[in-house]
């Protein structure tokens, strides 16, 4: 059989191995049995998206989505030499509850989350699955929608393990939670976690999301789902880092409900993998919610990072931020593709967006398509994107001031990139990421 397998396409090989090995996809649970079905079956038909396909238009997926990929369902850590000097790293908060999936499995041996509060649960997703946790069943799929994108049916399909974490009512954590996927070892493996997040009625949380890569000499590549229920006045911030290697590649889905009263703040920062693709959408689910979204980006030669958000105001009186910012290389490539839709019934909205980007070199890329799909008639709404270099004129400034011209491009982006970090309320990893993008620039 493995002979055969070897010989298919990717997509051959993985609705194969939803045939073959069901024992680790836990399909004994007849909730998730049927979640799995509509999943694959939405990926046979869906397949991988190609030039046709108008979402996925600027990306060549097929660069790290080839037939070598070995689809990871079995935890297999064993001759990976992680050393601990990846837990220091900058852009890794120290003092928090610790989550670490490695290759996209919860690690017991390096996560440290004692001393949470009564009633908080973070562990595995499997672990949630397997004891029947009421939380977990009844959430999972329920805001990621196989039939939306042939990525999500994929992980819906396929993913075998990942986070939960369910945080009660009233209860606000006292420090953040930590969530490093580390991407290591020496096969190209198809990588896929699923993480689970629920914030109950009037619960706030803090939730660091760090994607680094260690020790990795080959193309992996990470297809992560995230999916996101912020209840009834619940405040949640979510601050995405992305950090891999030139090799990698990644598909990062992020979905997000949130419901009355509700606040969620988002700030995704890409700076690593050879093509990075995130796609975040945000449901207002109920009246009077609020959701902010903040990124930044900064491609360099050979690398492609395509941001697609969607902000779906469904109720009346919800309010929506937006503000993405790019700074392209030379030979660097850029996607923004946002859209605010505002539904009949959703009157009283406000709705911001906004994409600036920066182009450094005559050989840098971006295609950039901010949108507004009104029917409402009673909102406040803008949109609006701007394309160009570094204002001579501020250069001419510092460099009047006896400030070499590296030096003051590199403050000039620096300051550029702080309106977005700005944004990030620890502020240890605020300056710390500053400087990693100092360093970049």
């Amino acid at each position: 059989m493995p002979d055969t397998l070897e010989r298919l396409s990717l997509k051959e090989k993985l609705l194969a191995d939803f045939t073959i090995r069901k024992t680790a996809l836990l399909l004994e649970n007849p909730v998730l049995k049927g979640f799995r079905e509509k999943a694959v079956e939405a990926f046979s038909l869906q397949g991988f998206p190609g030039k046709k396909h108008e979402e996925y238009r600027y990306l060549q997926v097929e660069k790290v989505l080839t037939a070598d990929l070995n689809n990871s369902l079995t935890p297999d850590i064993s001759g990976l030499n992680i050393n601990a000097d990846i837990f220091n790293h900058p852009l890794l908060v120290q003092d928090a509850y610790k989550v670490v999936l490695v290759n996209g499995f919860f690690s017991d041996e390096f996560s440290q989350i004692t001393g949470l509060p009564e009633g908080v649960c973070i562990s595995s997703l499997a672990d949630a699955i397997r004891s029947n946790n009421i939380h977990a069943l009844s959430n999972l799929g329920t805001m990621a929608k196989s039939e939306s994108d042939p990525f999500l049916a994929l992980n819906s399909a396929l993913f075998t393990d990942g986070l939960f974490c369910y945080i009660p009512p009233h209860v606000h954590l006292d420090k953040p939670i930590q969530i490093l996927q580390l991407v290591t070892g020496t096969d190209a493996l198809l990588i896929q976690p699923r993480i689970l997040f629920i914030a109950d009625t009037s619960s706030s949380a803090q939730v660091v999301q760090t994607v680094l890569s260690f020790q990795s000499n080959s193309a992996s590549c990470s297809n992560t789902v995230t999916e996101l229920l912020a209840d009834k006045h619940a405040q949640v911030e979510w601050t995405i880092l992305q950090a891999e290697d030139q090799t990698a590649g990644h598909f990062n889905s992020t979905e997000v409900h949130v419901k009355k009263h509700g606040n969620v703040k988002v700030v995704t920062v890409t700076l690593g993998a050879g093509l990075m693709r995130n796609n975040l959408n945000i449901v207002l689910d109920e009246p009077e919610c609020e959701a902010h979204l903040y990124g930044y980006y900064h491609p360099l030669k050979g690398q492609t990072f395509d941001n697609h958000t969607l902000v779906d105001h469904r109720f009346p009186r919800c309010e929506s931020n937006e503000l993405y910012k790019g700074v392209i290389g030379a030979d660097g490539t850029a996607v923004f593709n946002g859209k605010v839709y505002v539904r009949k019934d959703a009157q009283k909205t406000n709705a911001y967006q906004s994409n600036k980007n920066i182009l450094l070199s005559d050989t840098s890329t971006v295609n950039t398509k901010p949108q507004l799909e009104i029917y409402a008639d009673d909102v406040k709404c803008s949109h609006g994107s701007s394309t160009g270099v570094l204002d001579p004129e501020q250069v001419f400034y510092l460099r009047s001031r006896g400030i070499s011209l590296e030096k003051a491009r590199a403050l000039l982006l620096t300051a550029y990139a702080g309106e977005i970090l700005e944004h990030i309320s620890h502020l240890p990893l605020r300056d710390a990421l500053g400087k990693q993008i100092s360093e970049r620039i």
